[in-house]
């Protein structure tokens, strides 16, 4: 097992950096770089002066220079600063600038809190929902939530969104419907603090949640619809034991062990953000950050984004093999051999 582990980090370095070059590639076939977005606030901007700006960045140099400047920052956990007037760092404070907090150390815990909240509550609601549609097939109760799910699927996310922002917001004034805070923030009492926040993340949470309810409850029913059908299930409810005993401790293991794939390959989107719902909702998150370093043509910010995400996919993949090994004993002979 530890070999196993030993062997599968060793190849996550080379495997990380070839994704990190063709992001970087693929992010130049790009029209336009920064210095385009700042001659475009400014018409009087001179050729002259964009190709100072471009000599500054290094947008002069040939792209493998510029990946090879890039990836020595990124060796050292620095991935530079933003192309943007601020100048900030990107992922965290440096020394240099003491007063500069980084971009994603600013907007990270923003976009955990959502993400975080929307999944406890997905995994709340889409267990035991999936369980009883499996348990109660081709019944009433089957068939209600099979029609709810089926909503959550149609529903466009980004116009529901839109519709409660008016109703719960616009018309009855009863949540506020941008940002993560109210003005006077800074004064209010730490309870009355989490209190303002709580409300500013009902609508982005719900919206979060129900995107992911729908597809998480059909996979457990579909699951748990598999297992039901299984010999040893059979063998099982022909010794006597009673039906939840059947289901709870025999099946509902089982039927769950995909899911911990489905979760280990959830992480990077704990950590991405939505770039719909931050931008509606004008939450200073991860989404947002993305959305507007792709509109500036942010560089730096861009691969810093690109990269975690690629960093992260590949150790919840990891994660959720070794969950897989822990769970499964077949899969742990499996990996120890």
């Amino acid at each position: 097992m530890t070999q196993y582990l030993l062997k599968r980090l060793f190849w996550m370095v080379p495997l990380l950096v070839g994704i990190s070059l063709i992001s970087f590639l693929i992010m130049h076939l790009a029209p336009g770089d920064i210095t385009t977005t700042e001659a475009g606030f400014n018409p009087k901007a001179s050729e002259e002066s964009r190709q100072k700006l471009r000599k500054i960045y290094h947008l002069d140099e040939p792209l493998i220079v510029q990946y090879g400047l890039w990836l020595k920052r990124m060796g050292t956990l620095d991935f530079g600063e933003s192309f943007a007037a601020h100048q900030r760092p990107v992922l965290w404070q440096t020394k240099d600038k003491p007063g500069s907090p980084g971009m994603i150390q600013e907007a990270l815990p923003i976009t955990l809190l959502i993400n975080i909240l929307g999944l406890v509550l997905i995994l709340a609601t889409a267990l035991p929902l999936g369980l009883i549609s499996a348990v109660y097939q081709n019944r009433p109760p089957d068939r209600a939530i099979t029609v709810f799910v089926f909503i959550g699927f149609a529903v466009p996310g980004f116009w529901l969104a839109l519709i409660l922002m008016y109703w719960l917001g616009v018309t009855h004034n009863w949540l506020p419907i941008s940002g993560i805070h109210s003005l006077g923030y800074e004064t209010m009492t730490w309870p009355a603090q989490w209190l303002d926040i709580g409300r500013h993340l009902v609508i982005p949470v719900f919206i979060s949640t129900l995107g992911g309810l729908a597809g998480i409850s059909l996979f457990v029913r579909n699951g748990m619809l598999d297992v039901l059908h299984q010999d040893y299930i059979t063998t099982a409810r022909a010794k006597g034991l009673s039906e939840p005993t059947v289901v709870y401790r025999h099946a509902l293991r089982n039927a769950l062990l995909p899911l911990i794939t489905l979760l280990g390959l959830s992480i990077p989107g704990l950590i991405g953000g939505s770039v719909i719902a931050e931008s509606l909702f004008a939450i200073p998150g991860m989404g947002k950050l993305f959305y507007d370093a792709v509109l500036m043509r942010d560089f730096p910010v861009i691969m810093g984004i690109l990269t975690i995400g690629a960093a992260l996919t590949m150790i919840g993949n990891l994660l959720a093999d070794l969950a897989y090994a822990w769970a499964d004993p077949r899969v742990r002979r499996g990996v120890a051999g």
